[in-house]
């Protein structure tokens, strides 16, 4: 791929990178402590999926010769926050091979399942303590990641901004349809006001 064909598809390619991230983000900040370790589970794989796409598509904007360093930056803050969610997500992977009956490694140890609940907790607080620091991360995050927004934007030409407004309204569609709040939270979930 020439670096031509980079600019030329560098309106789509921030589109898709601002709809996956923010959508990643507002799931992340959707409540989590009323649903069960399955359904956190699943919650935290779709956020995954939306940050590996943002990521791709970040990349892509890096490969432009009009990209910036906040870009190069943007993309590493993704991986960071995408290590952070991946960590939070092995704890919860271990809580649910703890839970219940059929908990392998609870099988595995050949330990009751009353037995199973104190370990079972700690890596579920493992869990919670990630997102703390993620959340606080992320609103840190919000302004830096608005700005590099907006210069993105005003750095196209006419025709490319409108490009991309189209863009990121399909994408943002899309998503949504996708990635839907989940069910049991969906009447509390509110992200904060300075949300990224």
């Amino acid at each position: 791929m020439s670096t031509k064909d980079f600019n030329l598809n560098r309106p789509i390619h921030l589109a898709r990178r601002d709809a996956c991230f923010e959508r990643a983000v507002e799931l992340l900040y959707m409540p989590m402590q009323e649903m069960g370790t399955n359904d956190r589970l699943v919650h935290v794989e779709r956020v995954l999926s939306l940050l590996k796409t943002a990521q791709y598509h970040a990349f892509f904007t890096t490969k432009s010769p009009r990209s910036t360093q906040h870009e190069h930056d943007l993309l590493h803050f993704m991986q960071l926050i995408s290590h952070n969610v991946q960590s939070a997500h092995s704890m919860m992977q271990h809580q649910a091979h703890l839970e219940g009956e059929e908990g392998f490694l609870c099988q595995f140890l050949d330990a009751r399942p009353d037995e199973c609940i104190l370990p079972a907790m700690h890596y579920r607080r493992r869990a919670d303590d990630i997102f703390h620091g993620l959340w606080h991360l992320l609103r840190l995050g919000h302004k830096p990641y608005r700005n590099l927004q907006q210069a993105n934007v005003s750095s196209l030409s006419p025709a490319e901004q409108e490009r991309y407004r189209k863009a990121y309204r399909s994408f943002r569609e899309e998503i949504m349809a996708k990635f839907p709040n989940p069910a049991p939270v969906a009447a509390k979930a509110k992200a904060p006001a300075n949300a990224v």
